[in-house]
This record gives C-alpha cells, structure tokens and sequence, in this order.
C-alpha cells in the first residue's frame, strides 16, 4: 500500500499539536480562546511542533503556556482530533498535521501573549465561529463545542 498521495508526495512532514481552550465566563457561558498569529495574521488555536522525545498532549501544554501562560485545569477525555493540510515554506511542500485536545482552563486565568501572536480573544462559540480564518478550524470548534454540549 502507498502512504503518499499526489498531495503529499515529496512534501516534507510536520506534526505539531494544540489545544482547543474553553472557560467560563463571569456570568457562566462558555467562551474560546483565539488567537491571532504575527506570521500571516490568521486567528486560530495555540499549537506548535511537536519536539523529540515529546507526545502530543505535551507538546500542546508546552505549547499553551508558552503561548498563553495558561495552564489547563482539565482535559476532556476522550477528546483529541486531527487535521491536516499542505502548504509552501521557503519555496519546499510541507504536509502539516495537527493533533488537538480539548481542554478547560478556570474562569479567572490571564492571557500573556508571547511574541508570536498580535492580539487574542476570548469568545463564545457563534463568534469565535465567525472570527476563526480556517474552515478546517471551524469544523474542529463545532466538534468541541458538541462534546461540551453532550457532557453537560
């Protein structure tokens, strides 16, 4: 069996991973944490590559606190999706996937944006819909904000 396909044949392949943050707000609603990226501006999840040695899950508190200076006080079992894409960097193909969690951070937690990112914001699900850049993302906060609704 071959494991390329036309899309990601030649590519170089990279694995990061993310979590898709929630909280309470002050009046009890759920809200996301989005991020908008210095490189390309996009709003998205915290996420980064995934380092050796490194599974997953860590790779994305790592990435969270170094990003955020979040620390999430649960994650929701059984919860972690993956999406992938293809993109250019410096002129080479790369096959990106990316591997997220769901977790929940208390209601009271600060952001500290770190360099790599312009701006964030806390938003309840329709907006964070509208705000997210990729459709690929929107489909990953659809499949949390149901798993949220299923526990409650």
């Amino acid at each position: 069996m071959n494991s390329t396909s036309p899309e990601t044949e030649g590519a170089e392949k990279e694995v990061s991973a993310g979590i898709i943050t929630s909280r309470r707000d002050p009046e009890g609603y759920r809200d996301y944490l989005l991020l908008k990226h210095a490189n390309g501006g996009h709003w998205s999840f915290p996420k980064g590559h995934v380092e050796e040695g490194e599974e997953p899950k860590e790779t994305a508190l790592r990435e969270l606190g170094e990003e955020t200076d979040l620390a999430v006080r649960e994650f929701v079992s059984e919860f972690s999706l993956e999406t992938s894409y293809t993109f250019e960097r410096a002129g080479r193909k790369v096959f990106k996937t990316v591997i997220y969690f769901l977790g929940v951070v208390s209601p009271e937690s600060q952001v500290e944006l770190s360099q790599e990112h312009l701006d964030y914001s806390w938003l309840p699900y329709g907006e964070a819909q509208s705000k997210l850049t990729y459709e690929d993302d929107k489909d990953l906060l659809d499949r949390a904000e149901n798993k949220l609704d299923q526990l409650e």
